[in-house]
């Protein structure tokens, strides 16, 4: 017998880095077609998603926002395939319940479960107090509490991050779509490729000097 044997220390867990996405809150949403999710944990967590917030009888900017996403859906699609989901967050729940969303939603060409190649885009509605809880956790408030609670002066913004590699931005939608769909290729793409739409094998094999 070996009288000195060897000294194995406890195993340690290395705590988790944490990631932006962890603020986001876990309430309940439900989309135009009656799904339920959570949504931290089923449609934000190991995926790429842009998020964006509206409500179906806004004359502002949301058909706007709404026309820009419905224009960039096949081009992200074709890049992306299903590893990109696009969601609305309604903040008029009461109003928007899933048959006004799934009627919003149907004049944006997404008012059918999208096929195997179209990347989903759900519109969601939660309750009150998860509508509120969930849009202040994404950041899409106003520090000025009158401009704040008035809907219709609601930022038209994108929120757009890859959660595996906790890539997070922002965008005003109020741009020319080329201006948009490259931050969003940039921070939703995993592959080189798919980020700068050149192969890095090109990039690799540059003669030496």
């Amino acid at each position: 017998m070996n009288p000195f044997p060897l000294w194995n220390p406890p195993e340690t867990k290395v705590p988790r880095r944490p990631k932006r996405s962890d603020l986001f809150a876990n309430v309940q949403v439900t989309n135009q077609f009656g799904d339920s999710f959570r949504f931290h944990e089923d449609l934000i967590q190991g995926k790429a998603v842009i998020i964006n917030t509206m409500f179906t009888v806004c004359r502002g900017s949301c058909p706007g926002t709404s026309e820009t996403l419905q224009r960039l859906r096949q081009p992200l699609s074709k890049l992306l395939g299903k590893r990109v989901t696009i969601l609305s967050l309604t903040i008029d729940p009461l109003v928007d319940r899933t048959v006004e969303l799934l009627n919003y939603a149907d004049n944006y060409g997404a008012g059918k479960p999208a096929d195997h190649k179209t990347c989903d885009w759900f519109f969601l509605n939660a309750s009150i107090e998860n509508t509120e809880i969930l849009r202040r956790s994404l950041g899409f408030y106003d520090l000025d509490n009158k401009v704040d609670q008035d809907i219709s002066r609601h930022a038209s913004l994108l929120l757009f991050g890859n959660d595996v590699y906790d890539r997070w931005s922002t965008s005003p939608t109020q741009v020319r779509d080329g201006l948009i769909f490259e931050p969003l290729r940039r921070i939703l793409g995993s592959t080189f490729e798919e980020r700068f739409g050149i192969s890095n094998q090109a990039t690799s094999k540059q003669p030496r000097s």
